[in-house]
Formats: structure tokens, C-alpha cells, sequence
């Protein structure tokens, strides 16, 4: 009993022994690589930018430095004989007139408004593009039985209306119902100075304004 726990007393020692050397080994290795690492440091003062461990990157170490990148030069030539070519396409600033036809209407059915402009109650100004401010809506209307789906209906709507509204609307109900011969529904917005139409083409409508001088 006595020799057995003397040999375990013994290994105890011995394994105690290996420890301390390891650990006096490992602090050995840490203050020279310390060392050299201050010494690496004391010597790359100029390069801001340390080599990346061989843990981090080992692809880097085992291929090397990537190649340095190649520099492609295009060669181009300066022509200012097409630049009108090219000043047609910028925005404009100012928004230009239409151009000048011998007559009226055009082939897309486009004219100008009347100058001097039409003593009326009421003034229509067009769109920025000389266009007449005319657009079409489409509404739900009553419910078809036979379906049990709401029917839609399309309206035409007038903007840009300035002055008396009112008086607009009743010039236009006037010469619609003339023209198509059954009772038209016609919607005034005061507030935004439009005024919807139902029952009748755009068509007429473009029509109407055109006899008007807008």
C-alpha cells in the first residue's frame, strides 16, 4: 500500500514538473514574438497598412501578392460639327411655341386658340403641352340584376376652367344637347374649376371648345 502511494506521489510530481516547464516555454515564446513584433513595428513606421496574418489569409501566403491591376486607356475624339444634333435633346427651359402651319387643323386635328383671346365669361387655359385639358373618367353606375355587377360609364371631364363656371357649363350643356338630341348630366367643381359630362363623346366636347376660341 505504502510503495503504491508513493509511485502515485511520484507521477503527481513529475507531471507537475512537465507543466511548469511548458508554461516557462509558452512565456519564452510569447515575449519574443512580442519582441518581434515591436521590433516589425519600429521598422514599417512609414506603411500604414500591416501584412495580414497567415491564419487570416492562407490563400494570400500560399499564391502570393494578387498582380496589380491593369490600366486601359480609351481614346475618344472631340467633333463639334454634329453638336446640333445633340442640343435638340436637352430639356428646354422655357416651354417653345407651336410651330407655324400654312392651315387649320392639322392632319391630327390640332389648332391653335383664338387671338385675340374671346370675350366670354369665362376663360379655358390650356395644358403646357397646347393640348386641350380634356380627360376621360371612368365611374361605376347603376347595378345590372342580370348580372349583379355595377355597370361603368364614362365622363369626360373639362379643366382648367377660369371665371364664371357656371356660365361655361351652360353653354356647353346647351350645344351639346343640340348636337347629340336627348338630355345630357353635367357635374360642376367650383373649386376646381372643372366640369364633368355624361352621355356625350370627347369629341364634341374638343368640338365645342374649338368654336369657343380656346
Amino acid at each position: 500500500m505504502a510503495a503504491r502511494n508513493f509511485a502515485s506521489m511520484a507521477i503527481r510530481n513529475r507531471l507537475y514538473c512537465k507543466s511548469l516547464s511548458s508554461q516557462s516555454f509558452l512565456r519564452r515564446c510569447l515575449s519574443s514574438s512580442s519582441e518581434s513584433n515591436a521590433v516589425s513595428s519600429v521598422g514599417k513606421l512609414g506603411t500604414s497598412q500591416e501584412e495580414p496574418k497567415i491564419w487570416e489569409d492562407p490563400w494570400r501566403h500560399a499564391l502570393g501578392p494578387p498582380p496589380p491591376p491593369e490600366e486601359y486607356t480609351t481614346e475618344f475624339e472631340e467633333s463639334s460639327a454634329e453638336w446640333k444634333f445633340v442640343e435638340r435633346l436637352f430639356p428646354h427651359d422655357v416651354i417653345p411655341e407651336p410651330p407655324k402651319h400654312e392651315s387649320y387643323p392639322t392632319p391630327s386635328g390640332w389648332r391653335p386658340p383664338r387671338d385675340p383671346a374671346p370675350n366670354l365669361p369665362y376663360f379655358i387655359r390650356r395644358l403646357r403641352n397646347h393640348m386641350l385639358p380634356l380627360f376621360l373618367e371612368s365611374r361605376r353606375d347603376q347595378l345590372n340584376l342580370e348580372t349583379m355587377d355595377y355597370d361603368y360609364v364614362e365622363l369626360v371631364k373639362l379643366k382648367n376652367v377660369q371665371g364664371d363656371v357656371f356660365a361655361c357649363e351652360r353653354d356647353l350643356r346647351a350645344y351639346l344637347e343640340s348636337k347629340v338630341g336627348h338630355s345630357i348630366a353635367t357635374h360642376v367643381n367650383e373649386l376646381q374649376g372643372a366640369i364633368r359630362v355624361k352621355g356625350v363623346e370627347r369629341a364634341d366636347v374638343e368640338r365645342f371648345l374649338f368654336e369657343q376660341g380656346f
